[in-house]
């Protein structure tokens, strides 16, 4: 990773931490789908991250969003649980000619055929963890699934559209 990327990175990650705890919050869609934009740290770092360092960053996001969410672990659990699955949903995805470790994880290096599968085996892996989490009770189910689904097509959706912004930068 160039020293000019990882400041970038970490200016991504304070923004977005900044944006889910100021303005997302309490956005909600139909009361049921949520949008976690600071996922896309997770999401977005390079291919060639080591999976330690992923997974303590993960810990630490999910860790400062339990904190103001007043979650008891359960971002910082559902976060570690994607960051450390990311290189099993790789080669999972791998293209047959497979991919350059120093890509970028982006809409316009990676093209839909790969970008979206991976970005949405993550959300709904993350959402799934965490909605069950959260309603810790079998006869919610249901519910948690349908939440996890309406967050998942919010989260493709937004992340999406910043891909769409970020293009030419």
């Amino acid at each position: 990773m160039n020293t000019t990327f990882q400041y970038k990175w970490w200016i991504a990650v304070f923004l977005t931490i900044v944006v889910q705890l100021l303005f997302l919050r309490d956005l909600a869609l139909f009361y049921y789908g949520f949008c976690f934009i600071y996922l896309w740290a997770i999401i977005k770092a390079p291919i060639e991250t080591p999976p330690v360092y992923l997974i303590v960053g993960a810990f630490a996001l999910g860790w400062l969003l339990d904190t103001f969410y007043n979650t008891h672990g359960m971002h910082a659990f559902s976060t570690v649980l994607i960051a450390w699955l990311r290189p099993t949903f790789f080669n999972i995805l791998t293209p047959a000619n497979g991919y350059d470790e120093r890509s970028s994880i982006s809409l316009a290096e990676m093209k839909w055929m790969w970008f979206f599968p991976y970005l949405g085996l993550m959300l709904i892996t993350h959402h799934l963890v965490l909605f069950l989490l959260e309603a810790s009770d079998w006869s919610l189910f249901g519910l948690s699934l349908w939440k996890a689904f309406l967050s998942t097509l919010l989260g493709i959706t937004v992340f999406s559209l910043l891909e769409l912004f970020n293009q030419g930068k």
